[in-house]
């Protein structure tokens, strides 16, 4: 147990160095390419991206709704404030009613 009392499950060992050549159907085996990453991390290195992805456009969709709330916001507080003005409210910000 860590200090945190989460159970961290123990990793086990893997020699990504350790390389046995692939045997193709007909003979010929496969050149090590040694930038290649192994091959059981290539799925889950795609599957990652693709979430990268998913959550970057996620957090651009999120800023523009942001940006499009704020500028309401402004606008609707503008007209708030013509009105006060029209009618004589005096402005006290933050006095606590709404």
């Amino acid at each position: 147990m860590n200090p945190y009392g989460y159970y961290h499950i123990p990793q086990s060992q893997v020699d990504h160095n350790a390389y046995v050549p692939q045997t193709l159907p007909h003979g010929t085996q496969v050149q090590f390419d040694p930038n290649r990453q192994p091959q059981q991390l290539e799925p889950r290195v795609n599957q990652l991206e693709r979430e990268n992805n998913r959550q970057q456009q996620e957090i651009e969709r999120l800023s523009r709704e942001v940006n499009q709330l704020s500028r309401r916001l402004q606008r609707v507080n503008q007209r708030l404030r013509a009105v006060e003005r029209r009618f004589n409210f005096p402005f006290t910000p933050f006095d606590g009613e709404f």
